[in-house]
């Protein structure tokens, strides 16, 4: 594999073990950390000059919802309950699977741009499994490493029908995807539960969403 020389940088590790550098330089063999030290030599390496950077760990946006890229920012003035009927009532049902997919894609290539290279992807526009495909395929296609947290749609109640404080998971889809696409639990995107949680819905749905994130041994995230 060839070889990445990083240099001059203010290095900020992490790592009590590996310290901080005023000054310093990292050597990168293909995708792994080879050296980190003050000075460096590796005469066949590629430099990379990073006098006057910065250089540290990816960042890790623990929250975000990647799905709405594409509309960022139009809900700046909008209240809780006009979010949610504005947002998942009128906006995401005009989502395509492929509207999701490339506003995944972008939305990670972004938050790779801007230093954050871990998501927990907040995904609750899950209309139909080719939107979570979709979703899903777009992470995969970014390269980021994320938590796909695969979380359910909010529409407003037809009449006669269930409004969505008083839906369960879907365990159908989570089990698809566990057999599936997301299987493996040492991939890039891995699969985690975005749940309604106590304040979007009943008590009867939170405890069979928390009980059925335990039972399939996932992540479970819910806004507070």
């Amino acid at each position: 594999m060839s070889k990445t020389l990083i240099k001059g940088g203010t290095i900020i590790s992490m790592d009590r073990k590996v310290g901080d550098f005023a000054k310093g330089d990292i050597l990168v063999d293909g995708d792994k950390i080879e050296k980190i030290g003050k000075s460096i030599r590796s005469p066949s390496a590629k430099v990379v000059d990073a006098t006057g950077m910065i250089v540290m760990p990816g960042f890790v946006n623990a929250h975000i919802h990647t799905w709405q890229t594409g509309i960022r920012g139009v809900a700046g003035n909008w209240s809780i309950p006009e979010y949610l009927h504005e947002m998942h009532a009128r906006i995401a049902p005009r989502y395509t699977a492929n509207d999701t997919y490339l506003a995944n894609l972008v939305g990670a290539l972004n938050q790779i741009n801007v230093g954050a290279t871990t998501i927990f992807d907040w995904c609750h526009n899950n209309a139909t499994p080719g939107h979570t495909d979709g979703a899903i395929r777009g992470l995969q296609e970014s390269g980021i490493r994320a938590l796909f947290g695969h979380g359910s749609p909010k529409p407003d109640a037809k009449e006669g029908a269930l409004p969505f404080t008083h839906i369960p998971h879907p365990r159908s889809e989570l089990e698809r995807l566990r057999k599936g696409t997301l299987s493996n639990d040492d991939g890039l995107i891995t699969l985690a539960m975005a749940a309604l949680g106590v304040d979007f819905s009943t008590w009867e749905v939170t405890e069979h969403d928390f009980r059925l994130a335990k039972e399939m041994i996932l992540i479970i995230s819910t806004h507070v």
